[in-house]
């Protein structure tokens, strides 16, 4: 007996929405861009000119990131560290499923539920039952879609009909993995289930954002310092160059 189907969404509609959201996003940065930065250009461009207002509005936004993205990266007392943009958070990944699993990297496949497989608190992860039951109920799901697309079916089959039990967890190479038992709440055979937990990378957009404001804070030192003394030259009596319009 095949789970519950439902009618297969509007993907046309998702797509437009989705690609609509990606433009609105887009524009809200650019124009935040040029309305906060360009604002601070063209007001340090009407005191020091166009070359040198850009320049000190360059370092003092490359300052600013570079003391931002590193409270991101190092953290402070009572501020936790990476609360600026995140990478792939950690997660649980389905690997297989099906109702005999073998595995040449992870040989204990084959012991489910038995030693080395331990239930949730025994190993201390038991706040990761939700999430790999929850990874695991949307991989049957995906699984069983796919599997009537490929009868030509329409319909798609949602996570939450099916089950998954006996929830078991064990390590492979300092990793945690997870297996369970998993079956179609409307009816069907009932299959194991295996997966891993990926750590993600959380950091990785914290650390571009500090390695970048290094880059552009050091590329505009050295030009904002000859600017500097080529205008304190002119102040103090050298000469000074010639008119070339308004700035």
């Amino acid at each position: 007996m095949m789970p519950g189907r439902r009618g297969r969404p509007d993907v046309e509609a998702e797509l437009l929405a989705l690609t609509r959201t990606n433009i609105e996003g887009t524009l809200v940065v650019i124009s935040a861009i040029i309305i906060f930065c360009g604002s601070v250009w063209m007001l340090a461009g009407s005191v020091f000119g166009t070359w040198m207002g850009y320049l000190v509005s360059a370092t003092a936004f490359f300052a600013f990131m570079l003391i931002l993205s590193a409270l991101w990266v190092l953290g402070a007392p009572g501020t936790p560290k990476y609360l600026g943009p995140k990478g792939d958070l950690p997660a649980w990944v389905p690997l297989a499923a099906g109702q005999e699993l073998t595995s040449s990297t992870a040989p204990f496949v084959e012991e489910y539920p038995a030693d080395p497989w331990k239930a949730p608190k025994a190993v201390g992860l038991a706040e990761e039952s939700e999430p790999a039951t929850l990874a695991f109920q949307e991989f049957l799901a995906e699984e069983a879609t796919a599997e009537l697309e490929a009868s030509r079916i329409e319909g798609e089959v949602e996570p939450a009909e099916f089950r998954i039990e006996g929830l078991r967890f064990s390590m492979l190479e300092d990793r945690p993995v997870a297996m369970a038992r998993g079956f179609a709440t409307g009816g069907g055979p009932e299959v194991l289930v295996f997966g891993y937990k990926d750590p993600g990378n959380e950091p990785l957009p914290s650390y571009l954002f500090l390695v970048g404001s290094i880059i552009g804070f050091v590329a505009h030192l050295p030009f904002l310092d000859r600017a500097e003394r080529k205008r304190k030259d002119v102040l103090t009596g050298g000469d000074q160059p010639p008119f070339r319009g308004p700035a």
